[in-house]
């Protein structure tokens, strides 16, 4: 367990130093200036003065000198001011990861459980009614982008039946409950989207295995069905469907940016989102760097996890 933690370590810390390369050079070729996007329409802002703001923010560095500047600030953690605020993106950044954490924690949280809950309807009857309809349900919900779920339930919610707000946030320190009631659009947004990849993967892996030879034992002994579904099925299509998780976790991580800006959530997502119009790529860049680590982290969390729930794949790494 070990060699394999160290090289998963070794192999996520390579992925992540290829991708911070790539996001540094993608923001460069996209279209925009960060100090035309802040000065360019203010009075005295004449080319002279911009070259002189570029020079001074070391954007008129050559590329290959502005990345090892910033990869080696990033070594001693210190990830750059913001061009639009002035202000340490560490700081913009910690501020505001509270809530995109709250967000991913309520959405996979809901996710698991719904997705618990229909695939023990589905696979106690495969074939049936309530399994078709479900898998019907599955698909649509893979087929739908996470924006239009969103609009939908404002619509029907807030708009129509006037039942839930729309938009805003309140901490958890200051009102629990105003916290919850504007975080439960957001969350079922989230959850809509997120929950049928994990159920599709948790049915199919315990649907293989009742063709198991231990299925067959197990029925041979007299157990009801309902004993091998949970005691022998169920955790047995943990090991795949936790790794499923961890990609989940990662990828909702990464879905929160628009979910934030549609509910006017002040996460990292917004953030981003933010900072894309002004063209501040010290944030961009920071925000990147958060979401891949903890994606790396996530998953290898949840790889630990495998080999803790399944000794063969302990004893095998």
């Amino acid at each position: 367990m070990a060699r394999f933690l160290l090289r998963r370590l070794i192999s996520s810390l390579i992925v992540l130093i290829i991708g911070m390369i790539l996001v540094f050079l993608a923001l460069r070729v996209l279209p925009g200036d960060p100090v035309l996007a802040k000065y360019g329409a203010s009075a005295g802002a004449t080319p002279e003065n911009l070259d002189a703001l570029r020079e001074e923010a070391g954007l008129n560095r050559p590329l290959i000198v502005q990345l090892f500047s910033w990869l080696g600030g990033i070594a001693v953690g210190n990830f750059g001011n913001s061009y639009f605020s002035q202000l340490p993106v560490s700081q913009l950044i910690w501020e505001r990861l509270p809530v995109t954490i709250e967000l991913t924690f309520l959405i996979v949280l809901l996710s698991c459980f719904i997705a618990l809950f229909s695939t023990f309807l589905s696979v106690r009857k495969p074939g049936k009614k309530i399994d078709r309809f479900l898998e019907n349900l599955t698909s649509l919900g893979l087929a739908i982008p996470n924006f239009i779920v969103g609009i939908i339930l404002v619509i029907t919610f807030s708009l129509i039946w006037g039942i839930l707000p729309s938009r805003g946030y309140v901490p958890i320190s200051e009102n629990l409950f105003e916290n919850l009631k504007l975080m439960i659009l957001p969350t079922f947004t989230g959850a809509i989207v997120a929950t049928p990849y994990l159920n599709k993967y948790l049915r199919t892996s315990m649907l293989e295995l009742q063709a198991a030879p231990f299925v067959r034992t197990a029925e041979g002994k007299g157990l009801s069905h309902s004993n091998i579904l949970y005691r022998h099925i169920f955790p047995n299509a943990l090991v795949p469907t936790l790794t499923m998780l961890g990609l989940i976790v990662g990828y909702t991580l990464g879905g929160v940016l628009v979910i934030e800006y549609m509910f006017g959530l002040p996460g990292i997502g917004s953030l981003a989102i933010e900072s894309a119009a002004t063209r501040d790529y010290a944030i961009l860049q920071g925000v990147s760097i958060l979401i891949m680590t903890l994606f790396l982290l996530t998953t290898l969390l949840f790889d630990l996890a495998c080999g803790l729930v399944d000794p063969r794949i302990k004893s095998n790494k």
